[in-house]
């Protein structure tokens, strides 16, 4: 296999490091950049004399992309088509194709625009392609639902659409229901420049509205001022129920009231008190009001969900009465009775109570899961958690057919150019046209380069989640392993975290503003290093790991070595944690489900499962559930 592998290795650089040029495959990725550099900044001639020394590189397209891109003009008209017809889908095709499709319409060369347009995300060239369209005598019937979703924007949209419009409106599509459809979503999106020009082809029952809509959108609680409705009729009841939904997390209890004031003013649905019912029981529980468990009690089967349900759980839990938590969950919608969670925690609960047979079965059954509440049961069992590792099988034919795909060449040369997000978009752009076999073996492939992170998201995408080596690799194990040990922290935990946080992409940045390997940030990083750290340098994994293994060492001190409040404080921030501590000692299982943030509950089930996965994977002894079983989380670290 490991002969197959290097065949298929040689055969994704396209066979460039062994061509007749007799160069190393280095030596053409540094040709390459040279070339690329000439397209985008040289002259037209110094390009044109390096381009065919690349002609066979898989990147070739990317540099001839750029250079028409910069040199937009008829005579090159022939290269441009035929790159684009040669490369319909490929990332790099956009960008040039938007570029040539302004180029004709500002040429007004009509003809070559119509025959060539595709959609681009331009509602500019959109509207010139339809105006066009109706111009050299197609139907307005068959361009109107093109028309109405153009119009129905939030925004101003550009002059070339006002032929469109005025079109649409002296054929009579414009009706007073859409405008006010259209005031609705520019007045929620704060787009208030639109509002008189629409307000102004409202029937005049509706005019008020906009007003309305504007104040509600701007202070939600002004619904709740006296005489704020005038007609308590439909229209406005959808401001009632869009202000009242903004507002119920921040102020259940205000919420409340004016509902409770309002709502048998309006003709309100079952539905509609039912829906908000729920969410003023979830406000209420997150902000742990003594009524939570009433109003939990009483949404209706058929809209009890995984937010009411764990939230059921956790109060139960809180309240330390094991008989409550089994009635709780035996309450819950037969539709739920099989969820891992409810079927676990009855288990703890029954076996709390005196029970052996049921909770014995139960947690038999759920340790043959690979995932948090399976490692818990094998713990409970007294039995190593099982990975059920089944490795891919994946044939040399497979290897070498999706090793010949010009997509797959693309994507591994700007992975190995670290061109890491051209480099994604190519994948997504294999994976988007290839059958189940094919994105499996590519997988496989990728986790050989050392591209860990497409075989994680790919394995999860098609369902097969038992390799676990691909879904779990050792990336960067030297790295994590020698920080990890030197600010003695378990290694499997730092693994976890890191798998966790980015699936080993050295580029992730998320929209909180944490980056790199173990997604810190900059705030943080400067904090544990005690110095100024930018974005920037935290993509360099070496400086990402050094500090975020500094902190989660920092954390786990913090935490009087307790990895599970260290995990929730590396996801929440510690002094959000502390909050979080209960009022009397609880099992750490049980404090996780209190954690009231979905997101950090979620985050430390991964993590403490993950580590499970790689103290396996890194043969240690340790297990994580096992010290779990007997911890306490207290009301002060």
């Amino acid at each position: 296999m490991v002969n197959v592998l290097n065949k298929i290795l040689i055969l994704c650089t396209s066979l460039v490091a062994f061509s007749s040029y007799g160069q190393d495959i280095e030596d053409i990725r540094e040709l390459y950049l040279k070339v690329e550099h000439e397209a985008r900044y040289g002259t037209k001639s110094s390009y044109l004399k390096l381009a065919p020394e690349i002609k066979d590189y898989p990147l070739a397209p990317y540099a001839e992309s750029i250079y028409l891109a910069r040199n937009m003009s008829l005579s090159n008209k022939r290269r441009i088509t035929a790159l684009i017809s040669r490369y319909p889908e490929a990332p790099f095709i956009h960008r040039l194709q938007k570029k040539w499709l302004n180029y004709l319409a500002d040429k007004q060369l009509r003809p070559a625009f119509l025959e060539q347009y595709v959609d681009v995300g331009d509602t500019r060239l959109n509207c010139l392609n339809l105006t066009w369209q109706l111009q050299t005598g197609a139907a307005l019937s068959n361009i109107i639902p093109q028309i109405d979703a153009i119009w129905m924007a939030p925004i101003s949209q550009p002059k070339e659409c006002n032929y469109l419009f005025k079109k649409w409106e002296e054929g009579g599509y414009f009706t007073t229901e859409k405008a006010l459809e259209r005031l609705i979503l520019s007045v929620k999106e704060k787009n208030n420049a639109l509002i008189p020009y629409l307000k102004s082809h409202l029937a005049a029952s509706d005019t008020h509205l906009a007003s309305l809509w504007k104040s509600a959108v701007r202070t939600p609680a002004n619904v709740g001022k006296k005489n704020f409705f005038f007609l308590h009729n439909d229209k406005e009841k959808d401001i009632l129920l869009y202000a009242l939904n903004k507002m119920v997390f921040r102020s259940p209890e205000r919420v409340d009231r004016i509902w409770t004031e309002l709502s048998p003013k309006f003709n309100v649905s079952t539905k509609e008190t039912e829906f908000l019912s729920k969410r003023i029981a979830l406000a209420y529980a997150v902000s742990a009001h003594d009524s939570t468990l009433e109003w939990l009690s009483k949404v209706p089967d058929e809209l009890v969900d995984e937010s009411v349900k764990q939230w059921r759980l956790a109060y139960s839990l809180e309240s330390g009465d094991w008989q409550d938590t089994v009635n709780i969950l035996s309450s819950l919608p037969d539709k739920m009775q099989a969820d891992e969670s409810v079927v676990y925690w009855k288990a703890r609960a029954l076996e709390q109570l005196g029970n052996k047979i049921w909770p014995k079965q139960a947690f038999s059954e759920l340790s043959e899961r690979r995932d948090y509440y399976g490692f818990l049961s094998a713990n409970k069992m007294g039995i190593e958690a099982n990975l059920r590792h089944e490795p891919l099988n994946i044939s040399e034919h497979e290897f070498l057919n999706i090793g010949r795909s010009e997509v797959m060449q693309r994507a591994f040369e700007l992975f190995k150019l670290n061109r890491l997000n051209d480099a994604r978009r190519e994948w997504n752009l294999l994976v988007k046209n290839s059958t189940t076999r094919e994105k499996l073996a590519a997988a496989q492939l990728a986790y050989n380069w050392g591209w860990y992170d497409r075989p994680i998201f790919t394995l999860a995408a098609v369902g097969y989640l038992n390799d676990v080596n691909l879904r779990f690799p050792l990336a960067y194990k030297s790295l994590l392993s020698t920080n990890a040990e030197k600010n003695v922290v378990d290694p499997a935990f730092v693994f976890a975290i890191a798998r966790r946080e980015s699936s080993f992409m050295r580029d992730a940045y998320s929209s909180a503003g944490a980056a790199g390997l173990m997604q810190l940030k900059p705030s943080t990083a400067s904090y544990v290093a005690k110095s100024n750290v930018i974005k920037s340098q935290l993509f360099k994994p070496e400086k990402n790991v050094k500090l975020a293994t500094n902190y989660l060492s920092y954390l786990m001190k913090k935490s009087k070595g307790n990895p599970i409040v260290a995990t929730a404080a590396y996801n929440a921030g510690f002094s959000r944690v502390v909050s979080w501590l209960p009022n009397k000692n609880m099992p750490a299982d049980a404090w996780i489900e209190t954690i009231p943030y979905k997101e950090t509950r979620n985050y430390v089930k991964a993590v403490m499962a993950y580590t499970e996965v790689y103290q396996q994977l890194l043969k240690r002894q340790d297990n994580v559930f096992a010290s779990m079983q007997g911890t306490l989380i207290k009301p002060t670290l």
